[in-house]
């Protein structure tokens, strides 16, 4: 016998099952890998079907043109989908024939589709093929907006309609407002008369303006103006404290158009400014800020009114670092040694909390700087451990 000679033997034997095993491996390995491309490629054209479908559907079913009423001219590559195709979807798939409903109206609804050049040049074409089939056939000068967004892929009726009135509409002017045209609007403009509408304000014009412009114009050119007076400005301070910081109310409030809002709120920021009180809080201060405070919560908008010669910046820092952690009747945080309790509160919080005002709250009767000092001290006293 020989020994290395069978050792030898038995190590060729093992490596021969193992080069056996790899060869096999790698078959497998190359098999699934066939697989895994089969099944992506399944699913590819699964989705690919699926979203044709989905296209198909929500495209509008176009109509079938009567011989004789002629149609627009497009070419054929543009014509993506066909009537029986549309017919043949919502039949055989009703579910998604509303899902299909459902996605156009909300996608309608929260933003229009991007026009490209092409798209616009597609609007133009047909709505001039439209004007021409409608003046001949019906003698009217009415569209069929239906019929021209057949025309204009991805755009709705009521989306082509409002393009064109008023962006496309060659009889539009979109140059820079004259200094003319702006005192023609102003003296015609009349929003308070019951009857008044800012299409015929823009028509009287003949510049070619659109009512919206003429609105737009008209509110950028006019500024609401009051003469302010001592017994007004007692009036409307006395107002905002009763209402609040809505605006409008206070606006409506004090017999002003409700467009008189921003120029009350302007007045009554002026005056809160001219009144500004700095420096130390006293106790009748203390009190109107807590009584705010347990009557409004933490809205400072609403608090600073409550609190005269005060701005809501000064009533929150006032509040969040002192009085929100001072019971009521004591002017200030407690200035004595710290007790034991306290310690072991505040190394109990300090790590839950995420700001030194909840961990006052809850070691108690110490402002937020009492207990951000004393951790301060904690961690230098513990070589930089709680």
């Amino acid at each position: 016998m020989h020994p290395p000679q069978d050792a030898k033997r038995a190590r060729v034997r093992v490596m021969e099952q193992l080069q056996d095993q790899i060869r096999h491996l790698h078959a497998l390995s190359v098999a699934h890998g066939r697989d895994q491309q089969a099944a992506l490629h399944a699913l590819d054209v699964e989705q690919n079907a699926v979203d044709e479908a989905l296209a198909r559907i929500e495209m509008d079913a176009l109509p079938v043109p009567a011989q004789g009423e002629g149609m627009l001219l497009r070419s054929e590559a543009h014509v993506r989908y066909s009537l029986s195709n549309v017919c043949a979807s919502l039949s055989t798939i009703p579910l998604l024939a509303v899902h299909a409903m459902e996605r156009r109206r909300t996608r309608a609804l929260l933003s229009a589709p991007h026009w490209s050049a092409q798209d616009v040049e597609n609007l133009r074409i047909a709505v001039e093929c439209e004007r021409t089939r409608a003046e001949t056939l019906r003698q009217s000068p009415a569209l069929d907006w239906d019929a021209v967004s057949t025309h204009v892929p991805h755009h709705t009726a009521s989306d082509c309609r409002t393009r064109w009135t008023f962006h496309e509409q060659p009889s539009l002017n979109h140059a820079r407002w004259s200094g003319t045209e702006k005192k023609a609007l102003l003296a015609h403009a009349a929003p308070e008369d019951p009857g008044f509408s800012w299409v015929g304000a823009a028509s009287v014009l003949h510049t070619g303006r659109t009512g919206y412009s003429a609105l737009e114009t008209y509110q950028r050119n006019t500024k609401p103006t009051v003469a302010w007076s001592p017994s007004l400005d007692d009036a409307l301070l006395a107002t905002a404290k009763q209402v609040g910081p809505d605006w409008r109310n206070v606006a409506r409030s004090m017999g002003f158009p409700v467009s008189y809002a921003s120029v009350c709120h302007q007045r009554h920021s002026k005056l809160k400014a001219s009144g500004l009180v700095l420096g130390r809080w006293g106790s009748t201060e203390d009190a109107a800020l807590r009584a705010a405070v347990a009557a409004h919560g933490t809205d400072w908008k609403r608090v600073e009114i409550e609190v005269p010669g005060r701005s809501g910046q000064q009533c929150r820092e006032r509040w969040v670092g002192r009085l929100a952690n001072i019971p009521e009747g004591e002017t200030q945080a407690t200035r004595r040694a710290w007790l034991p309790e306290e310690d072991a509160r505040l190394r109990a919080c300090v790590h839950r909390c995420k700001t030194w005002v909840e961990v006052a709250r809850y070691v108690g009767k110490r402002s937020d700087k009492m207990v951000r000092y004393k951790a301060t001290d904690i961690r230098y006293a513990s070589d930089g451990c709680y």
